[in-house]
């Protein structure tokens, strides 16, 4: 198939062979490749993860790319990797077409210089229809503006045509949000075998930024609006290892409280520019959108007031006046973070240089919570598959044998243990599954819910263990001295348990042997565990933090050895009483800190 360029349209090979440069391996599909073609479209309103972008969110991104009607931008390729109906495409050829005008260049020199790639079909053909009827007011003809417009778009997978596309003078767009379980597994195999990035709980969009990286000449430039918490989570580790690789992050404009998008959505958005070239300065700014102006040119406006100061920003220069309402950004001075053998370690979060280099001195010097040197162990508690069914309040239900007393987040409310009287109806024995034939009334309980756990993917997998919990049971942990930290909240809030209940799934369960459990919680009680969690974490909208394992994990602890008597006692003290400033004050003279920088 020929475009209007008269280059020719590929089409997804019949076996895919690509040698992908950031493992240099050969990667055949060709039986996989196949199925998901004949599958293409087939709900792909489940999968899509479409959220339409604002127009003057996308005046403001292509404005801070240095994408301008007065530049030559029929010498440039710019790159859609998910046009959907068109946000970005249209303004990118709106763009490209007034560029092109002004200069007074061939119609020839359209074609190469726009691509986009959209997956559904039908919104792939709303898009060539606007883009026909964007070219008919520059007065192209209904077929030619038909056959640049099919030039301009492809349906397709842009992952896995990406490699074999042209490099490109800037890719840009709002990829795809889509978590992997709601992803095809063939498909998401597929995706994995070819983008290292997207591994564990990594959404779509990660491996849309690391196949648009790729994609970029030297010096180049991807400008991305998607979610941020690839900076922070652990599912983006491998990707900021591979920005610090090769590539320069210039600017994370947050806009959480903003409307970046046509719908209200949840997505924490920032828009990051990233370039083809060693790391340089970096922006870090913040935009509140208060009372968004009725009308979207107002907004296009004053948008472009904000793309204005932050380019004088990046630039080093002094902004005329007060920032934009609303706007907060800062340069950051990355020469600081190098050395002659190490780039930028993106595998870290993005912090503030002071917090920084306090987290790196406390990495330095002392081990992992979870660790040989400090002798505790970090778990969580036990996930179900069925709550309404594996957990009841009712003592008689079944035989006493098979009731568990189970810790809820409820019951360690006010930093004490207060068990609720619920209990996990429990499967397991120390061997493995129990025979339901052993206990009547627990087979007979089992078996009047039979439907519903047979529904379950756990179930569906092993046949004959229908009425198992997802997770198995560590039965040492039953009667075992722990403290348990709930999920999700503002302030760590570990709570001591004497060995009398198991965790439920939303309570993270630590362990030591060899730290005093009551110092140990006090030390986590403490600002300045904290401050390790919210460098290592995320925190929610409502001031909330994620307390989950690989956040916790990672706090640094001392030896027991190294804490003092004093301390100990004291630190024992700041947790029973649930005196977080003691507890505080007492961290950090143990951590040898002055005082904790405030920010991120």
């Amino acid at each position: 198939m020929v475009d209007a360029a008269g280059r020719e349209r590929r089409r997804p090979p019949a076996a895919l062979q690509l040698a992908l440069p950031l493992n240099g391996q050969e990667l055949q599909h060709p039986a996989r490749l196949r199925r998901l073609e004949t599958g293409a479209g087939q709900g792909q309103s489940k999968m899509a993860g479409v959220v339409a972008t604002r127009a003057a969110v996308v005046e403001l991104m292509l404005d801070l790319a240095g994408y301008r009607a007065e530049e030559a931008l029929s010498d440039r390729l710019a790159l859609e990797p998910a046009a959907g109906e068109g946000a970005f495409l249209l303004a990118l050829a709106r763009r490209l077409l007034a560029s092109w005008q002004r200069q007074g260049r061939p119609t020839r020199d359209l074609a190469p210089a726009l691509l986009a790639y959209e997956l559904d079909e039908g919104r792939a053909s709303q898009a060539r229809q606007a883009l026909g009827r964007l070219l008919a007011d520059y007065g192209f003809g209904a077929q030619e503006a038909r056959e640049l417009a099919a030039s301009w778009l492809r349906t397709g997978d842009f992952l896995l045509e990406a490699p074999g596309l042209p490099a490109a003078d800037l890719v840009v767009g709002n990829p795809p949000y889509v978590r992997p379980e709601a992803l095809p597994r063939e498909r998401l195999s597929l995706y994995r075998s070819l983008y290292r990035t997207m591994r564990g709980r990594a959404d779509l969009y990660v491996a849309f930024l690391e196949a648009a990286l790729w994609r970029l000449k030297p010096g180049a430039l991807c400008a991305f609006i998607c979610p941020d918490r690839w900076l922070f989570n652990q599912y983006g580790a491998e990707l900021r290892r591979l920005v610090a690789e090769a590539f320069s992050l210039e600017l994370v404009l947050e806009m959480h409280r903003a409307a970046p998008f046509a719908q209200t959505v949840t997505a924490y958005p920032a828009i990051t520019l990233i370039r083809r070239a060693r790391q340089g300065q970096l922006v870090l700014a913040q935009f509140s959108e208060e009372g968004a102006p009725a009308l979207e040119e107002e907004a296009v406006s004053r948008l472009r007031g904000l793309a204005e100061a932050l380019e004088a920003v990046r630039q080093g220069q002094r902004v005329a006046g007060a920032l934009p309402a609303g706007l907060r950004a800062r340069r950051v001075e990355m020469a600081g973070h190098l050395s002659a053998e190490v780039r930028v370690d993106w595998s870290r979060p993005v912090l503030a240089p002071e917090r920084l280099t306090l987290l790196r001195r406390l990495e330095e010097r002392f081990p992992p919570l979870e660790s040989e040197g400090t002798g505790t162990t970090v778990g969580i508690g036990l996930v179900t598959g069925l709550d309404e069914v594996f957990i009841t309040s009712d003592p008689e239900l079944v035989e006493s044998s098979r009731l568990l007393p189970l810790a809820l987040r409820s019951d360690t409310e006010g930093g004490l243990l207060r068990w609720s009287g619920h209990y996990l109806v429990n499967p397991w024995s120390p061997e493995g599954l129990v025979s339901l034939e052993d206990f009547p009334r627990l087979q007979a309980y089992f078996l009047r819910h039979a439907e519903a756990l047979k529904r379950r993917y756990v179930a569906r997998r092993a046949p004959a263990q229908w009425y198992r919990t997802i997770d198995r049971m560590q039965f040492a942990l039953i009667e075992r001295r722990k403290l348990y930290v709930p999920d999700i909240a503002r302030c760590l809030e570990p709570v001591l348990d004497e060995g009398q209940t198991y965790p439920h799934h939303n309570l993270y369960v630590i362990w030591s042997e060899a730290w005093d459990l009551e110092a140990l919680g006090g030390l986590l009680l403490s600002d300045v565990a904290l401050f390790f969690v919210a460098c290592y974490g995320v925190r929610m909208r409502g001031g909330y933090y994620r307390f989950q394992a690989q956040y916790l994990r990672r706090i640094r602890l001392p030896r027991p050895a190294e804490v003092t008597p004093r301390h100990r006692q004291g630190l024992v003290t700041a947790f029973r009483q649930r005196d977080r400033r003691l507890a505080t004050r007492i961290a950090c003279e143990i951590y040898g800190i002055a005082a904790l920088p405030a920010g991120r």
